[in-house]
């Protein structure tokens, strides 16, 4: 009888840092650690990765892979959590699922819609969007424990992702909202006539279990790659390479 993968996934696009580690014989069938620290990634990954395999008593040599949340989200996060996994992946000889971070909230606990505020018989649509500042979101939507995108994930205006969400919300659905751009934009969103719900703010932001359950799905399907040749997802070019781009920052010599 084929094993459960054992997969141990990273996670640092967002504000709070988190592991997870799942084919253990508990309840959940996983376990996860969150770091409560804004934005310190750099610092905690690390230990929290050794930390979370002691806690579920495993040795490296008995992960079938490691999962990486690989944007898009804080630039700086992306990076330490790409670097973090491939350094993991090249010293332990693992493979890697890279997992789109957006589509990760389509397996968030909220993702069915089973939780305080949200319209009884209502179907809800997945809709994370993250502050990309100059008026843009990165976006998509999903529905529950699909990885299929309704609308493909990009950097959207504020009004055309509304506008195409717009044509989504049809028989009953109601649009789910998750990440920091719902706080930074949410009086456009509650103003825009959208059947909408927030989400509970403990499922707001990336979550390395969510981020397993779809690594769960990829390794599934033979979608793996290697620390030579995962790659990071940003969606935009990094404010100063758009510049360099532009022109406007000249290259040191």
């Amino acid at each position: 009888m084929q094993h459960s993968p054992v997969i141990l996934a990273i996670e640092t696009t967002g504000p709070l840092a988190s592991v997870a580690v799942s084919g253990l014989a508990s309840e959940e069938g996983f376990l996860e650690r969150v770091n409560q620290t804004h934005y310190s990634h750099l610092e905690e990954i690390a230990p929290m990765v050794k930390d979370i395999l002691a806690g579920a008593q495993l040795e490296p040599d008995a992960l079938d892979a490691i999962a990486v949340s690989r944007g898009p989200g804080s630039f700086t996060g992306i990076r330490i959590g790409m670097a973090t996994a491939k350094a993991f992946a090249q010293v332990w000889n693992k493979p890697i699922v890279s997992v789109p971070t957006l589509a990760s909230f389509a397996f968030s606990d909220s993702a069915d819609g089973a939780f305080e505020g949200f319209p009884e018989g209502a179907k809800p649509l997945v809709c994370p969007l993250f502050d990309a500042r100059r008026s843009q979101v990165y976006a998509g939507v999903y529905l529950p424990g699909s990885k299929d995108a309704l609308l493909e994930d990009g950097a959207y205006d504020v009004p055309d992702y509304l506008e195409k969400l717009r044509a989504l919300c049809v028989e009953g659905r109601v649009c789910v909202f998750y990440g920091d751009g719902s706080d930074a934009y949410r009086e456009t969103l509650e103003t825009s006539g959208l059947p909408h719900v927030f989400a509970p703010q403990e499922h707001k932001f990336q979550r390395a279990y969510a981020v397993l359950r779809l690594a769960e799905q990829l390794y599934a399907d033979g979608q793996l790659t290697d620390c030579y040749h995962a790659q990071p997802e940003y969606l935009r070019l990094a404010e100063a390479e758009r510049k360099l781009k532009a022109g406007e920052l000249r290259r040191m010599p």
